[in-house]
């Protein structure tokens, strides 16, 4: 594996490619990556969980869901005849699979959608939960310090007592 990694030469991949690319005629005016349109502000949170990440995700699910099976053909009038002509021998065969998937992310957007109406549920009930809990600790806190006082107050009376105890046996003795 590492001999085969050593005799990689980018260069002549690069060539290639760049040979490749004049043969087949490409140019500077074809479609960049910058062209197609998606949300480029999507967070790629793949090792911690963003909540913001989850809703512009569920979003854009909610807004493209359903895939159209026909766009819009365009070009002369023998290149929109044949395919029209392709488009409808190719129906039977493409409209399932586009019901399939529709389907699929219907259910998709609906699971991400109940996904983050249980975070939001949880969030808003871990919230009444914290309030209950510090409510909670403040009255344990004042309950311990009474259980102090107590306990002081007792520890003084056995110390008197103790005292008492000696005096006592000392006229006893």
């Amino acid at each position: 594996m590492q001999n085969e990694i050593n005799h990689i030469n980018i260069d002549e991949i690069m060539n290639q490619i760049r040979m490749e690319i004049k043969q087949k005629g490409y140019d500077d005016s074809m479609l960049d990556f910058e062209e197609i349109p998606f949300a480029q502000e999507i967070s790629h949170a793949e090792h911690h969980f963003e909540l913001a990440s989850l809703q512009q995700s569920s979003e854009y699910l909610n807004i493209r869901n359903q895939i159209e099976p026909y766009k819009p053909i365009e070009g002369n009038f023998f290149i929109i005849f044949i395919k029209k002509i392709l488009r409808k021998l190719m129906k039977f065969y493409i409209l399932p699979i586009m019901t399939e998937q529709n389907a699929l992310n219907l259910h998709t957007a609906n699971s991400v959608n109940q996904i983050q109406q249980y975070i939001n549920s949880k969030s808003n009930s871990d919230q009444i939960n914290l309030t209950e809990l510090v409510s909670r600790i403040e009255t344990l806190e004042l309950k311990q310090s009474a259980n102090k006082q107590e306990i002081q107050a007792l520890r003084s009376q056995v110390k008197a007592l103790t005292a008492e105890n000696e005096k006592l046996r000392r006229r006893t003795s």
